[in-house]
């Protein structure tokens, strides 16, 4: 089936971040990354829209102004376990917390945590479906987006304490 598709890239104080959406939803979102590329405009109709209106929520979700996404995902492509883990991440691990590889696999039903770990690195929705919140039991694990980036979303949610600024000590 051919899918009407949309993306548009939006400047976030973290940086740049790449939004594709379909028309049954968001399909994609790509963290900052200085290679990502976009059309001059994001399409027309209901992707395009969607685009447009979940790249303002990540904008404002990365000004520290939103804690929730008002959005529609399209899962095609996603495989159901994988699907699974991923709605999983989402009811148990709100705004401002975090949950570990090992809980997460628990509650989803998949019994290696570094089977999570391989589904969080390819999760199509980082941010909105929150995969920087799931972190190891004796540390912060990884993330596709870097470890820094990991850190800095868990302090803007209050989840980790700011890093403090000891300039050239």
């Amino acid at each position: 089936m051919n899918r009407v598709a949309a993306a548009v890239l939006v400047e976030t104080p973290l940086g740049t971040v790449g939004v594709e959406a379909t028309e049954t939803g968001i399909r994609r979102v790509h963290l900052p990354d200085a290679s990502l590329r976009a059309s001059e405009t994001p399409g027309i109709g209901s992707a395009a829209a969607t685009a447009v209106d979940v790249a303002a929520q990540l904008e404002e979700y990365m000004r520290g102004e939103r804690e929730t996404f008002d959005v529609v995902l399209d899962w095609q492509g996603v495989e159901p376990t994988h699907r699974r883990v991923l709605e999983t991440l989402c009811e148990i691990a709100p705004y401002g917390t975090t949950v570990t590889y090992g809980e997460l696999g628990v509650r989803a039903g998949v019994e290696d945590p570094r089977d999570v770990g391989v589904m969080m690195a390819r999760n199509p929705l980082p941010l909105v479906v929150p995969c920087h919140r799931v972190v190891a039991s004796d540390g912060l694990g990884g993330y596709g987006g870097g470890l820094e980036l990991k850190r800095r979303l868990l302090e803007l949610e209050g989840a980790l304490p700011p890093t403090l600024d000891l300039g050239d000590v």
